[in-house]
């Protein structure tokens, strides 16, 4: 179960550096607009930090519950 507990922290993390870069604003390395990728980059880390949250809540309340 531990290995559980440590992948849906792992995909917190991930979700939240995924929207800390989508935010971050400026052109590409090469000189090119990327707000489209970052839109998409911010999109999937709330994604991501929504299923997270929300199984931590569901077990918190199936724990709280016992």
């Amino acid at each position: 179960m531990t290995y559980v507990w440590v992948a849906v922290v792992v995909v917190l993390v991930l979700g939240v550096g995924l929207i800390v870069w989508g935010s971050l604003s400026g052109p590409a390395p090469s000189g090119r607009d990327v707000s489209a990728r970052r839109t998409v980059q911010t999109q999937v880390g709330a994604v991501m930090v929504g299923l997270s949250l929300c199984v931590l809540v569901i077990a918190y309340l199936r724990a709280n519950s016992s």
